[in-house]
C-alpha cells in the first residue's frame, strides 16, 4: 500500500466515523464515548462479548435490566418452584 492510499483510507475512515457520530442518538453517543474512552485508556476488552451481540439482543438485555431495576418480573426462586411443580421435578 502506498502512503497516498493509506492517507486516503485514513481520511475516509475519519469522515465515516464523524458522520456516524453526528447522526447518533443520545444513547448511541454514550456508548460510543464509553467504547472510545475505554479503548484509549487501555481498558477495552473485546472478550466480554457485548460488542459481539446484535443490537436487538443488546436492547432486549438493557430492557430486561431496566424492568428488573423497576421491580418488575418474577424472582428466580419463584420461577424455579413453578417449573418444578409443573414438570414434577425434584431439586
Amino acid at each position: 500500500m502506498s502512503i497516498n492510499t493509506i492517507d486516503m483510507e485514513e481520511a475516509t475512515l475519519k469522515v465515516e466515523l464523524i458522520d456516524k457520530i453526528e447522526h447518533a442518538d443520545f444513547n448511541q453517543l454514550r456508548e460510543i464515548y464509553g467504547l472510545l474512552t475505554n479503548y484509549f485508556n487501555g481498558t477495552y476488552d473485546v472478550t466480554e462479548g457485548w460488542d459481539l451481540l446484535p443490537e436487538y439482543q443488546q436492547q432486549q438485555i438493557l430492557k430486561g435490566l431496566e424492568e428488573a431495576d423497576a421491580g418488575l418480573g418474577t424472582p428466580f426462586d419463584e420461577v424455579t418452584q413453578k417449573l418444578r411443580e409443573k414438570y414434577g421435578l425434584n431439586g
